[in-house]
C-alpha cells in the first residue's frame, strides 16, 4: 500500500523490528543518505546516518541501525534504517530523512522510494515530487500512538535545499523542533 498526500497515516502494532528501506536508480550516479533522527523521552536524541559513522544500534541506545552505506545505487538493498518496536515506549518522535551527499543536483531524476515494513504491514513511500534545487528530504514521522503498543506512522515527503550555513540535517532539525547541535562532517573515500 503506497502512503499519500491523500492517505499519508499508518498504525505500526506488533513485536519485532520496523525496517525503512530506501532504494533509488543506479543510472543516477548518485550518492543518497538515509537518517533517523531519534529523540527519546529522557530527552536524550541523536541522528543515525552514514555521515559522521552514526549508524546506531537496534539492540542499546538509540535502539535504531542503519546497516549500510550504499554511495551508488547500485546495492539491490539500498539502505536500510531498523528500529526496535519493543523500546517504542522510550521515543518521543522518530523522523526517516534523505539527502544527497554527492553525484546529483536535486531528486528529480533519481527514483526514490522508500518501504517500511513492520508486523502488521507494508507501506510504500515515493519521493517523486521533488521540486528542483531540492538536496533532502523528511520521508516519515515516528510517533507514539493512542497505545502504549503503537506507533504513528506519518508519510511527510517535506523537502528541503541545503544553505550555504545550513546543512540538510540543520534544515530538518529546526523545521521538526529537534534542536540538535550539528557540526560538520565528511566521509572517509571509497
Amino acid at each position: 500500500m503506497d502512503l499519500t498526500e491523500r492517505a499519508p497515516r499508518a498504525e505500526i502494532t506488533g513485536r519485532g523490528v520496523i525496517q525503512l528501506n530506501l532504494n533509488w536508480s543506479v543510472a543516477a550516479e548518485a550518492d543518497l543518505d538515509l537518517g533517523c533522527l531519534v529523540l527519546t523521552r529522557d530527552g536524550a536524541g541523536t541522528a543515525v546516518q552514514p555521515l559522521g559513522a552514526q549508524f546506531g544500534d537496534l539492540d542499546a541506545w538509540p535502539y535504531v541501525s542503519l546497516d549500510q552505506d550504499d554511495r551508488t545505487g547500485e546495492t539491490s538493498d539500498g539502505e536500510t534504517l531498523r528500529i526496535g518496536l519493543e523500546h517504542r515506549h522510550r521515543f518521543t518522535k522518530l523522523l526517516a530523512y534523505v539527502y544527497l551527499y554527492e553525484g546529483a543536483v536535486d531528486f528529480r531524476s533519481l527514483g526514490g522510494v522508500v518501504t517500511v515494513s513492520a508486523p502488521n504491514g507494508t507501506w510504500r513511500i515515493h519521493l517523486d515530487d521533488s521540486p528542483a534545487g531540492a538536496t533532502s528530504c523528511a520521508i516519515a514521522l515516528l510517533t507514539p500512538g493512542q497505545g502504549a503498543a503503537t506507533l504513528d506512522l506519518r508519510r511527510e515527503v517535506r523537502w528541503f535545499t541545503a544553505e550555504p550555513l545550513l546543512s540538510n540535517q540543520e534544515l530538518i532539525d529546526r523545521a521538526y523542533g529537534f534542536g540538535f547541535d550539528w557540526v560538520p562532517g565528511t566521509k572517509p573515500p571509497l
